[in-house]
């Protein structure tokens, strides 16, 4: 009989033992769940921002068309999620675009040529920013490979004037944002 109880004490000691050690692989689990979830978020922020500095040297910057090319061939892939516009002489008549977002002068989007992406949004001004709004869910839809391919050969081509990207034309360049301040492309205007 004292072996039966001995085996019942070691049962019920057993069973205790095991709760407490599940107990705190879950108390463990749940911190490292909470943990590795803050550790993601971080990551994703450090990555965003990165992505984000990328395009720094086009806030405000003055640049060569040959860097315009280079953008619109590099930032291709982002198509329905990123767009360039560009303003060339040649394609206003031969008058230079105002790209003042300082002074808060921005022109109507149709003086400037859509590149990687397609909006119907239209671009204002908001705390030095260029802010691409529209009333649509989708604010840049995308455009084929076919489309993207064809815009860049017109862009090196010379003999399309309002179509042609000077490669050593300078263009003044600003980056463009959604609603949020996220960014969502790049103007570039050539200068006179």
């Amino acid at each position: 009989m004292d072996g039966n109880l001995t085996k019942a004490l070691w049962i019920g000691v057993s069973i205790l033992l095991f709760i407490a050690v599940v107990t705190v692989g879950i108390g463990i689990f749940s911190q490292m769940r909470d943990a590795s979830n803050t550790a993601a978020g971080r990551l994703e922020s450090i990555t965003k921002n990165m992505e984000e500095e990328g395009f720094r040297r086009f806030d405000g910057n003055e640049v060569s068309g040959s860097q315009v090319l280079s953008a619109i061939s590099e930032y291709s892939d982002k198509t329905g999620e990123f767009i360039i516009l560009v303003a060339t002489l040649g394609s206003n008549g031969g008058n230079a675009v105002d790209l003042k977002p300082e002074s808060n002068t921005v022109p109507d989007i149709g003086k400037f040529t859509e590149y990687i992406s397609e909006t119907n949004g239209s671009l204002k001004c908001e705390e030095n920013c260029i802010i691409l709004s529209g009333s649509s869910d989708e604010l840049l839809t995308s455009k084929s490979a076919n489309l993207r391919n064809a815009q860049r050969r017109d862009a090196e081509n010379s003999n399309l004037t309002s179509k042609y990207i000077n490669p050593s034309g300078t263009f003044i360049s600003h980056l463009i944002y959604d609603e949020n301040l996220v960014i969502k492309g790049i103007a570039f205007a050539q200068k006179e």
